[in-house]
């Protein structure tokens, strides 16, 4: 991949053989490019990046921007399908293609330690007041309780 230069690469969002959504995430770091998984929709800026509309989860999207080159896991249903034309059909087989070898298979090296589903915890606080003391109360529970900050 490294000797085609690409402006942009995609993926799937995960494998068929275990499915642990790392294919993409690991190419993109041996590339040295920036990522972004569950791609949605992408749309190329003026400016030469691209916006990238992925998705979260219950329903939630975020929007990312993101300098070029870089590498998309694509989620599925997030396009329309188009079917290749007679015209475009044939223009495909003029096309040039190039063989390329695959680099010798190597072991393994990753190790399924334990899979469990996630534990499921719902805790749901309201806070009260003014809005600066919502923020600090924010505050605090991310620096003690999630410990982010």
């Amino acid at each position: 991949m490294k000797t085609e230069s690409p402006d942009l690469v995609l993926t799937g969002l995960q494998s068929d053989d275990l499915g642990a959504g790392q294919t993409g995430v690991v190419m993109a770091e041996l590339l040295g490019m920036p990522h972004t998984t569950l791609a949605l929709h992408v749309e190329l800026q003026p400016d030469a990046t691209i916006k990238v509309k992925r998705e979260l989860e219950d329903g939630w999207f975020q929007h990312v921007e993101m300098k070029l080159p870089a590498l998309l896991t694509v989620q599925s249903g997030g396009n329309k399908l188009r079917y290749a034309t007679l015209m475009g059909i044939k223009k495909a087989k003029s096309k040039e293609t190039r063989a390329v070898n695959a680099a010798a298979v190597t072991a393994r090296h990753d190790e399924i330690v334990k899979v469990a589903p996630p534990e499921r915890v719902k805790r749901t606080e309201k806070l009260t007041g003014a809005p600066a003391e919502v923020a600090q109360k924010i505050v605090e529970k991310l620096k003690l309780e999630v410990k982010v900050l």
